[in-house]
């Protein structure tokens, strides 16, 4: 058996009410530089392993479309061309100065071309590090990992909903029909910057990871997206199912579903039923324990914005995330030396120059010493 081997497959659709697809997805292989091309299960093997994104676009049929697809793309092109790491800090790193990338490509697209103000798009990216799963996340799209038939979420919303619920203004319950339900509180492109929530989580063998859009997960529930997640399907089986899902119960918003299931002997299987997958965001600035928190600094940042509870401080990351990490290429090798096609002629050229460079020497330092001596004199 492989260190680690993880099998992925994907579904977009546009659902049954509206006319286009804003939502847009990506999955590569880092190890080998290639996109997935769509069809039945990509398989990643290398120490790498596969770039997973999901992204919902928003400002219009149009400008949906391009900053989603945008997104997707750039986020994957910084990701295969920065360092490779078993770091999962570094990796985490890497992984939100790319979604920067991709925030000012997009926000500098659209001053650009006017029928595109005001497009953004929500980011959904993980990948694997050595036995972490690591995720970035802007906006409300959601990372999942099924585990002993227990589904847990590993990102943390960027919604209003999200920040409502978490300074216990409403319950679960009232966030189901509340009037606020699909407002984020940051998306990329809209503006010059965004601060990615990152978040870490310790893989086992055997888990099952779902990266989705809100036209999924609203539209399901966590019961059912649970139940079709732990059936004995292969990926592409299980996000075709969970799509049809979505259309069976209203397909009301554009639907997209990432699965990638994930074994080998890296990975340790669960060493019990309460060994569960749990949220841990990373902090840059912090290095080692003190860089994780069950916390999400940036979501109450972001709340703190809009006037929801208590703001933990600015960030204190500056805005340096939009440099590609440097490849030192080795250097270029001397070409062999070339055979002297002048012949004697040449050679003859070559001697005169270098004796009338010694005798021009040789009369400029006797006019020196002479000039000494009569200075002497």
């Amino acid at each position: 058996m492989a260190d680690r081997v993880v099998e992925v497959s994907g579904r977009t659709d546009p659902g049954k009410v509206r006319e286009g697809n804003e939502d847009s997805f990506a999955v590569g292989d880092l190890d080998t530089g290639d996109l997935w091309d769509g069809r039945g299960v990509a398989s990643a093997t290398g120490w790498r392993g596969p770039l997973l994104i999901v992204c919902d676009g928003m400002g219009g049929s149009e400008g949906g479309e391009v900053a989603s697809e945008m997104a997707a793309r750039t986020v994957w092109r910084e990701m295969v061309e920065a360092q490779a790491t078993h770091d999962p800090e570094v990796f985490a790193r890497l992984l939100r100065r790319a979604v920067r990338a991709a925030n000012r490509r997009i926000f500098d697209e659209a001053r650009r071309e006017i029928s595109l103000r005001g497009m953004g798009t929500t980011v959904s990216a993980a990948g694997f590090a050595g036995d972490r799963l690591v995720v970035a996340t802007i906006g409300d799209s959601r990372a999942y990992i099924l585990r002993g038939g227990v589904l847990t979420q590993v990102s943390r919303d960027q919604s209003l909903v999200s920040a409502l619920i978490q300074a216990g203004q409403i319950s679960l319950d009232e966030a189901q029909s509340a009037q606020a339900h699909g407002a984020i509180l940051q998306a990329v492109g809209v503006t010059e910057d965004v601060e990615p929530s990152l978040s870490m989580i310790d893989l086992r063998r055997g888990d099952r990871v779902l990266l989705c859009t809100d036209g999924l997960y609203n539209q399901l529930g966590e019961q059912a997206l649970a139940a079709i997640l732990g059936t004995r399907r292969r990926p592409d089986g299980l996000a075709s199912a969970l799509v049809e899902a979505a259309r069976a119960a209203g397909g009301a918003d554009n639907i997209t579903a990432v699965i990638a299931e994930v074994g080998g002997e890296l990975l340790r299987p669960p060493a019990s039923e309460d060994d569960l997958p749990r949220f841990v965001e990373f902090e840059p600035r912090e290095e080692g324990a003190r860089a994780l928190t069950s916390t999400s600094y940036v979501a109450r940042r972001l709340a703190a914005r809009v006037g929801i509870g208590d703001d933990p401080g600015p960030p204190v990351v500056p805005a340096t995330g939009q440099h590609r990490a440097i490849k030192i290429k080795p250097p270029p090798q001397q070409p062999p030396p070339q055979p002297d096609l002048a012949g004697p002629a040449r050679q003859r050229l070559a001697s005169g120059r270098s004796l009338g460079v010694i005798l021009w020497l040789v009369v400029a330092a006797v006019a020196a010493a002479v000039a000494w001596w009569l200075a002497g004199a």
